[in-house]
């Protein structure tokens, strides 16, 4: 690059993405996405196995996770940590009760991310 075209480079400046929002207020704006499905993963524990552990699984085998029993579990959707949950039985199958969600300000930083 020559001395006369550093010159013609500039740097661009963008308006705020999360910044001012308009909206008419009425709440038709969220109806557009009312059917968009997302992934919901309720993440219990993890661990790190070698494969010749892996190999060895069977039915009945027990593998222990870095959560203790009765911990909170982690609610991720599209691969975001969103809310914390408990674990719950209903009707004789695991379910979920949420005890507490991140705020808006939150969920904003770990879009930026």
């Amino acid at each position: 690059m020559n001395a006369k075209q550093t010159k013609m480079i500039k740097n661009v400046q963008f308006a705020p993405i999360l910044g001012d929002m308009k909206t008419s207020g009425s709440g038709k704006e969220l109806n557009l996405i009312d059917d968009v499905n997302l992934q919901v993963i309720v993440e219990l524990g993890k661990t790190n196995m070698k494969v010749k552990d892996i190999l060895k699984i069977k039915p009945g085998v027990i593998i222990p996770v870095e959560k203790l029993a009765g911990e909170h579990v982690d609610v991720v959707i599209n691969e975001a940590s969103i809310a914390e949950a408990e674990v719950v039985v209903v009707d004789e199958k695991f379910a979920i009760r949420i005890t507490d969600i991140i705020s808006k300000q939150e969920r904003a930083d770990k879009m930026q991310d």
